[in-house]
């Protein structure tokens, strides 16, 4: 470490990942042309802990700060979003926030919205839209995505940001909107968005009861049959998905705020117009301890980089609401300082254990992990809250912290897990209705994390495996600790990168099964982890039913169903080779 102008001590990072990494941060315009990874990893910790200066945190006390957080950077116990890794402390003038809802109105204001969208954009936000209100929903969808086509290839956008567009089940013209992607490869279309028809409890009901559904010029249809329209358009193309914002609004802690009208790319939150969401992630692979060749999760760690990560989130969002482009991003955020603690390396951790993703001990772990991950950020956000404040919204009317009773025990004190119980959760809960302390309105998300978890060769978000490669090699996070769980030619093939898919062929049943792939989890058991994980996190998730080619359009209706029933708030599906390109699967 060296001192910087401030006097405070700079961290020097060693951050030195494979060639493909550095290929992945170049070219995903992650890092400039001059800078290093290491050199990424420093601005990083320089911008995210500059806050704590206005906070009155002591030199001493930010330089303890700076080391442990670029050591857990370093080792890949964290990692950043994107847009976190690409703006901090290289744009001085951008949030680092990873998405948004634009306040626009796009019924009469199109021109206006091209441009605050543009900036969005090139600021590294994707961007979320309901159609809902528009006379031609497929139209103005069409507009939009022109306008994020010409700018990502208009060169002045560092990150290829992703967007939502969602449209209610209620719209005159949603048939219109459920095929607008259908046969696009075909037609050589270039899309940037994604869609999600924005159902109700009262058509669901209507599907299951095979009633009429009528949308809001009187017209009808019956429901099952446009719940089959949305499954055909899935099965040829992935898109549409279903979102339920009923589901999402019941669970926004501050309505009088701002009513959630649409969510992120992927569907991971909702949000309101001109709110955001700042992102980092615990790679979960990382926080194991062993002994005996027998693996257990290391909590002890778990919760110092859970606090850790809480307060840089704090910190990210104090510089964003500086840097917002909008005013109502600046009044909503402030309002809410709303943050996500999210994961990835989940199948990873899960895999190092020798438990398969599709057994109920997978889930049993999988909800100790992310019950203790959102009760620990949230006993650091009433900490933080003691010393910085809390988020200003406690005190708006309807504010469900304070103002609901239940709250948090009907969200979490259903039943213990094997980390937290459910009295942990009530005394909690009473503690923030009591003091109204608490930093943040929310504290946790499980986003995709596709490229942050490339950063770190960790598997993405809550998925499964989708090959059993990176980077055309055996996939690194299952290299280093294999021989502890297997110790058998198998492990051996695996972790001197001379595995092929005979090598896994030959592998003995109960072993294959823990390196089961996206594709061969059934979509019974995607939808059980996506609605165990769904009970433990503040927000929503991002989360695909991948499905083999052979799937068909019934299959897709009843994962829609099946979905909604075990509560989950939004469902998307994926069959195999439904688009010219997608991952590749297994070892070459």
């Amino acid at each position: 470490m060296t001192s910087g102008e401030d006097g405070l001590t700079i961290y020097r990072s060693s951050f030195n990942p494979s060639i493909e990494v550095e290929r992945l941060l170049r070219q995903g315009k992650i890092i400039s042309e001059i800078e290093t990874p290491a050199s990424m990893v420093e601005r990083m910790v320089s911008a995210l802990l500059a806050p704590e200066i206005d906070f009155g945190t002591s030199a001493t006390e930010i330089q303890k700060l700076s080391g442990t957080f670029g050591q857990l950077l370093d080792s890949g116990h964290i990692v950043m979003s994107t847009p976190v890794m690409t703006n901090a402390g290289r744009y001085k003038n951008r949030p680092l926030s990873a998405c948004t809802v634009p306040p626009v109105n796009l019924r009469r204001e199109l021109a206006q919205a091209k441009n605050i969208i543009n900036q969005c954009h090139q600021d590294g936000m994707g961007t979320g839209f309901d159609l809902s209100d528009t006379d031609s929903p497929v139209e103005v969808l069409k507009f939009l995505n022109l306008i994020a086509v010409e700018g990502e290839q208009s060169g002045r956008e560092d990150r290829p940001v992703g967007n939502m567009a969602t449209c209610s089940v209620s719209h005159p013209k949603i048939e219109e909107f459920i095929a607008a992607k259908v046969s696009a490869d075909s037609r050589q279309e270039e899309w940037k968005f994604n869609l999600s028809v924005a159902v109700t409890r009262l058509f669901m009901d209507a599907v299951r009861n095979r009633r009429q559904w009528y949308f809001q010029n009187g017209n009808s249809i019956p429901a099952f049959y446009l719940m089959r329209e949305i499954a055909v358009a899935a099965h040829a193309c992935a898109d549409p998905g279903l979102i339920d914002l009923e589901r999402m609004q019941i669970d926004n802690p501050t309505p009088a705020i701002g009513q959630y009208v649409s969510t992120a790319p992927c569907a991971e939150v909702g949000l309101a117009p001109g709110e955001t969401c700042q992102f980092g992630y615990l790679n979960l692979g990382k926080f194991l301890s062993w002994r005996d060749g027998k693996s257990s999760i290391d909590y002890k760690t778990l919760e110092f980089a859970t606090r850790l990560l809480t307060r840089v989130l704090d910190n990210a969002l104090e510089v964003s609401i500086g840097s917002y482009s909008t005013p109502e991003s600046k009044r909503v955020m402030s309002a809410k300082r709303k943050i996500g603690v999210g994961i990835c390396g989940l199948a990873d951790m899960l895999a190092f254990m020798g438990l398969p993703y599709d057994s109920e001990e997978g889930r049993n772990v999988a909800q100790d992990i992310a019950s203790f991950i959102n009760y620990v950020s949230k006993l650091e956000s009433v900490k933080l809250a003691k010393s910085r404040g809390s988020f200003s919204g406690i005190l708006s009317p309807g504010c469900l912290h304070t103002c609901d009773p239940s709250f948090i025990e009907r969200k979490y004190c259903s039943h213990s897990t094997r980390s937290v119980d459910a009295e942990e959760w009530r005394n909690l809960a009473k503690e923030i209705r009591k003091t109204r302390m608490l930093r943040h309105a929310s504290t946790t998300a499980f986003p995709p994390t596709g490229r942050s978890g490339l950063v770190v060769e960790a598997s993405t978000g809550i998925e499964p495996l989708f090959r059993l490669e990176l980077f055309g090699k055996i996939h690194p996070a299952l290299q280093p600790e294999l021989s502890n769980m297997l110790n058998d030619k198998f492990a051996v093939a695996l972790v001197t990168q001379s595995g092929t898919c005979q090598d896994l062929e030959e592998m003995p049943a109960d072993k294959k099964r823990v390196f089961r792939t996206a594709i061969e989890i059934s979509p019974n058991d995607h939808l059980l982890m996506a609605a165990t994980l769904q009970q433990w996190v503040d927000e929503s998730l991002s989360k695909t039913v991948n499905l083999p080619t052979s799937a068909t359009v019934e299959d897709v209706t009843n994962i829609f169903l099946q979905g909604y029933q075990l509560g989950l708030k939004g469902i998307t599906v994926y069959r195999d080779s439904s688009k010219n390109q997608q991952p590749r699967r297994l070892i070459k």
